[in-house]
């Protein structure tokens, strides 16, 4: 992109413009014009796009200058004429930076940016100035390059479609004073400052829009870059999962299935178990618990590595070695002549829990359900002995187990 920038010199300076047979002084403001265009103390300055024209009675100096931006460089071309030089005359420049030149065209390139004083000399020879006009020029300095870069930011999680994009985009010289952003939705924003915020459309799927930068110095110089951006889609998934516990009592499994609606194909089931294990994934998935627990475990539903649904419940395990194990001793208490009283003491215990009950039964009709670990009951001798099957069923952990022993009553 090409931008002519020019810094004109108020303060031109014209002196006695003689003719080559040495006639009468001219009226310099008697040749000016005055017309539409710009007149500063006597001298008129147009443009006309890249062309600037200074102008002081019959004197005519131009200039254009060459873009500055990278891969360009700045040139500046200077023209005189309106003067009818006698045999030997010139045109001689002085650029303002300690370089001059002679002819009635030509041209110059500032080595670094600033406002230099341009003067021309119509010379008749090398001791006679015919006239002398000076104006300012402003250079911008040798390939301008702004380099164009930005980074996005996803901070406001309760609105996903919500983004914002902070330039860092560098100039090495100038200023830049221009940042547009063509949003790849069909939108675009043009903001003097490189942070801004832009909310997409909202769409049921992911969307992936260019996000293009371009931006702008002072010098008119350009560059731009384009970064993918992919927005969540809104998703309506709902529902939750189910467990099944396997072999509860032996070798307990716990079986996780998904029961989700509306799950975008390539999504991912993440589980986490809650007992510090770290996630897992897979669905269904099969896990077992160490340690009987309740465990608030949490299904997360990925898509390309981003969470787009989240729910949780708590399940309840009965962990490694979760059954009982019944147990009992058995004790003649004391023998009569026609009874016989036992007593019976357990010695059951279970790995990872308490036991929740004991049930027994002694073979002769009585049974005793109310959490005794120790108990007694008494027999009747019969005219022939006889064999009773004392039993206990022990519970805990939702697990039960059962022991037997048999005793001999001797007859009366």
């Amino acid at each position: 992109m090409k931008q002519l920038t020019v810094l004109f010199l108020v303060g031109f300076m014209a002196f006695f413009l003689f003719s080559c047979k040495k006639e009468a002084e001219i009226d310099l403001d008697k040749l000016v014009q005055v017309d539409s265009v710009q007149i500063t103390k006597g001298a008129i300055v147009t443009v006309a796009r890249d062309t600037t024209t200074v102008t002081y009675g019959n004197v005519e100096a131009k200039f254009s200058q060459t873009s500055t931006c990278y891969p360009s460089k700045e040139v500046f071309t200077f023209t005189a004429s309106g003067v009818g030089l006698p045999a030997g005359g010139y045109y001689s420049w002085s650029f303002g930076d300690g370089n001059i030149a002679n002819g009635s065209t030509t041209t110059h390139s500032y080595q670094a940016a600033g406002s230099f004083v341009v003067t021309l000399m119509v010379m008749a020879n090398a001791n006679n100035m015919l006239a002398k006009v000076s104006f300012g020029v402003k250079a911008l300095g040798q390939q301008t390059k702004p380099e164009a870069i930005f980074s996005t930011k996803f901070d406001f999680p309760q609105n996903i479609n919500y983004v914002t994009f902070n330039s860092a985009s560098s100039i090495n010289q100038g200023d830049i004073i221009q940042f547009k952003y063509n949003w790849g939705d069909g939108t675009e924003y043009i903001s003097s400052v490189g942070l801004v915020r832009h909310e997409f459309p909202k769409k049921v799927n992911d969307t992936t829009y260019a996000v293009k930068l371009t931006v702008l110095s002072n010098f008119g110089c350009t560059d731009d870059t384009t970064v993918q951006v992919t927005i969540p889609g809104m998703y309506s998934i709902k529902g939750k999962f189910k467990t099944e516990s396997i072999d509860a009592c032996t070798n307990e499994r716990i079986l996780f299935t998904a029961e989700a609606e509306n799950v975008p194909t390539g999504s991912i089931y993440e589980w986490d178990f809650s007992d510090g294990t770290g996630p897992r994934t897979g669905n269904p998935i099969l896990y077992k618990y160490k340690h009987p627990n309740d465990y608030d475990v949490i299904m997360t539903i990925k898509l390309n590595g981003r969470e787009i649904y989240k729910t949780n419940k708590l399940v309840n395990s009965k962990g490694e070695n979760p059954r009982p194990k019944a147990v009992f001793e058995e004790t003649l208490v004391w023998d009569y002549p026609s009874t016989q009283r036992w007593s019976f003491n357990s010695k059951s215990t279970i790995p990872t829990s308490t036991i929740d009950s004991y049930q027994w039964s002694f073979g002769n009709g009585i049974t005793n359900n109310e959490f005794f670990s120790f108990i007694e009951t008494s027999y009747n001798k019969e005219t022939t002995s006889k064999s009773y099957t004392v039993q206990l069923i022990v519970t805990g952990n939702g697990c039960a187990d059962t022991a037997r022993k048999t005793i001999t009553i001797p007859p009366k």
